[in-house]
């Protein structure tokens, strides 16, 4: 089997090696903002690893590979996948999105090549991550002072009843402003705002912990709002509370949880931005450009500590591709390139590896041929969400790039919501998907 001492040599130092080698992690974060579906891809990811049936692009050229959840490691709440999975394979609905940090770990084994040695171990560890929570991370660079002027002067373009009384509620408030009540009443109004502008389509909301409190629900700590500079103690109290908003719920337990971590995937719901103008486009984008400033060392020298050289690639996901036709999916991966062209220049220039992908997590519809109009197209089949019924829709065709803000049409895309497929899932069939095995190839590939 060896023709020499020395191969033989070599090959025995590789069981020693690894015998004595721990087990290593790769640590990825799974983030996105609202409605972008990370919930559903993380189930899915999980799943497609576990039951391998229709990975063709790993299988076909990796070694074989088991797939086992191990019990979590660390303090942060475990993702419920077989939870999950059952509600979207057993009863066809969509569960709720996660409004906290989640952890799976997964462990790797891969067959070696050489029968006398041991099969080589691996883990990964998936961290489900609010993207609400990451946009936090850009106010650590700004005072409470900056942080206000930033956020009303960003209210003051927005067209809505429920801003513009804000605008005018912290107009009137005055130097002698101060006490409880007005404390909570202000950021009670200004939470409001914000759970209204994330229910129609705004992104780009801060702090995160007001949409997504999760264990912080009711703690005095939040309550504080961007108001207009003064020597009110209406003022002072709030840049405490911002501050120490920063520091300890920020800083020490939000960032904690990027500690060296290597790799990042940023779902983008590129159907919602499309169906809702212009406005939501941009916010869509700052919100993006927001989430990845953890990136920028050059102004952020503090992160170091966390970020470092760990970080070694992020997947730009664009998700529900199956709200659209497969002929116009060359359409759809152009309007994820252009989203994140500027972003993915920038972490380039930072060494950082980028791709992108267009994807389905759990595939619930198929393309069919209908007439429409006097013409023959490809129309989108499935069980439809608003109906509950099966359904053909012509859902227009999907620009190549985004339309200027004057002709923005946001009747022009027709795109549905559908339920999962009414399908039964056998114990070893996986989530039906679109690209989820390019994804599992560039995101752990070269580990496999």
């Amino acid at each position: 089997m060896f023709n020499n001492i020395k191969e033989l040599s070599k090959k025995v130092g590789e069981v020693v090696d690894n015998i004595s080698r721990p087990v290593s992690t790769t640590k990825i974060a799974i983030t996105g903002l609202s409605r972008s579906g990370k919930t559903i891809f993380i189930t899915s990811l999980i799943d497609q690893l576990l039951l391998q049936k229709k990975i063709t692009s790993i299988t076909s050229r990796k070694q074989p590979f088991n797939v086992t959840i191990k019990s979590p490691t660390t303090l942060i709440k475990r993702f419920d996948y077989y939870s999950l999975k059952k509600i979207i394979k057993e009863y066809h609905q969509w569960p709720d999105g996660t409004d906290d940090i989640t952890s799976t770990i997964l462990e790797f084994e891969t067959k070696s090549r050489y029968s006398f040695l041991s099969n080589s171990k691996f883990r990964i560890e998936l961290i489900d991550y609010p993207g609400e929570w990451i946009l936090d991370i850009a106010m650590m660079d700004l005072s409470y002072e900056q942080w206000s002027e930033k956020t009303i002067n960003w209210m003051k373009n927005i067209d809505e009843e429920i801003v513009k009384e804000y605008l005018s509620r912290i107009h009137e408030l005055s130097d002698n402003s101060k006490g409880k009540e007005i404390e909570n009443k202000i950021h009670q109004q200004y939470s409001d705002m914000l759970a209204f502008l994330k229910n129609n389509h705004y992104s780009n909301l801060t702090p995160g912990r007001f949409l997504m409190p999760s264990d912080l629900a009711h703690d005095p700590i939040l309550c504080f709002a961007p108001i207009n500079p003064s020597s009110s103690s209406l003022h002072q109290v709030f840049k405490e509370r911002y501050e120490y908003y920063l520091e300890n719920i920020v800083k020490k337990i939000q960032l904690e949880h990027f500690r060296g971590f290597d790799r990042q995937v940023v779902l983008i719901d590129i159907i919602e931005a499309l169906q809702n103008g212009y406005s939501c486009y941009a916010d869509m984008v700052d919100g993006l450009r927001s989430m990845m400033s953890l990136y920028d060392h050059r102004k952020k020298f503090f992160l170091a500590q966390w970020f470092s050289s760990a970080i070694k690639k992020v997947i730009f996901v664009a998700t529900k591709a199956d709200l659209i036709t497969v002929s116009q999916h060359n359409n759809y991966q152009a309007l994820l390139n252009e989203m994140v062209d500027n972003i993915r220049k920038k972490l380039d220039v930072d060494h950082i590896v980028t791709d992108t992908r267009i994807i389905s997590s759990v595939k619930c519809t198929e393309t069919v041929l209908r007439e429409h109009e006097g013409k023959t197209l490809s129309c989108i089949q499935g069980i439809s969400a608003k109906e509950n019924k099966k359904v053909v829709l012509y859902p227009g065709e999907m620009p190549h790039s985004f339309p200027s803000p004057q002709e923005w049409d946001v009747k022009a895309y027709n795109y549905e919501m559908f339920l999962p497929a009414n399908i039964s899932y056998n114990d070893n069939i996986p989530f039906d998907h679109i690209n989820m095995d390019k994804v599992i190839d560039s995101l752990i590939g070269e580990l496999l």
